[in-house]
């Protein structure tokens, strides 16, 4: 289920109608910040156990090489407090990725930069095949790779350890089938999951309708008599006169006086 606020919030930035209804916001697993945080953390555990077997190893008599000891101990908390700011920036665009699924359209929105993110927009009509892959990892901890195949050139839709996957794509899936049969059956998309159906409705009144019938068929009869009137006339007579005379002579029809 959609908040309120959520929607709000992305009705703002995203390319899609006011009226557009958004029936799911799905973000990376978890794992994807712990597979972050335990590099940094590998990167500076490397950092202190070089720095304390360099200072414990470092001896001599005049104590020229222990002077270095606070430089090595300053160099390796510099280093650190780097490898650990630089480890926040990713975890942070991570966490600003989303996967929207719409009643009318898939919207992936990728931040690669600090200052620069990306919106991809793929219909449901051109939505192919969706796919889950998952590793050993995944299946432990409730991840998977999805992938959305589309037709032509156009490139596929992918998003890395985004949780509940094989359940997304059931969603995926259900609102491309939705949005296919309103395409089919000349309606507005409809919601996920209801057959609700949008636009006017044509109110018809019943007497004004049976007058309207009545009206046609006194045309109708009335065109009928005139062309049965317009048979009847001399005119009309001598020429199927005529005409069976002509037969006649082409022995189909007895000879008329």
């Amino acid at each position: 289920m959609v908040k309120e606020s959520e929607a709000v919030f992305w009705h703002g930035k995203l390319p899609i109608g006011k009226d557009e209804e958004i029936l799911g916001i799905y973000k990376h697993h978890w794992f994807v910040y712990v597979q972050i945080w335990l590099m940094a953390l590998v990167a500076v555990l490397a950092i202190l156990g070089v720095t304390v077997l360099l200072t414990s190893s470092l001896s001599d008599a005049d104590g020229t090489v222990a002077a270095y000891r606070p430089a090595i101990v300053a160099g390796a908390v510099l280093l650190s407090s780097i490898i650990v700011l630089f480890s926040i920036i990713p975890a942070w665009l991570r966490s600003q990725e989303r996967l929207i699924l719409t009643e009318e359209s898939l919207l992936q929105v990728l931040q690669p930069g600090i200052l620069a993110n990306k919106v991809s927009q793929l219909s449901l009509q051109h939505v192919a095949d969706v796919s889950v892959r998952q590793d050993f990892l995944g299946h432990i901890f409730g991840y998977g790779h999805l992938t959305v195949e589309t037709p032509g050139e156009q490139d596929n839709y992918e998003f890395a350890k985004l949780g509940g996957a094989q359940m997304i794509a059931r969603d995926i899936i259900e609102a491309h089938e939705n949005f296919d049969a309103a395409l089919q059956s000349g309606r507005v998309p409809t919601t996920f999951g209801s057959g609700r159906q949008e636009g006017p409705q044509v109110q018809i009144n019943a007497n004004e309708y049976e007058q309207f019938m009545a009206f046609r068929a006194m045309q109708n009869k009335a065109n009928a008599d005139a062309q049965s009137s317009q048979l009847n006339t001399p005119e009309a007579l001598s020429r199927q006169a005529t005409t069976n005379n002509q037969l006649a002579n082409n022995g189909e029809l007895p000879k008329v006086n």
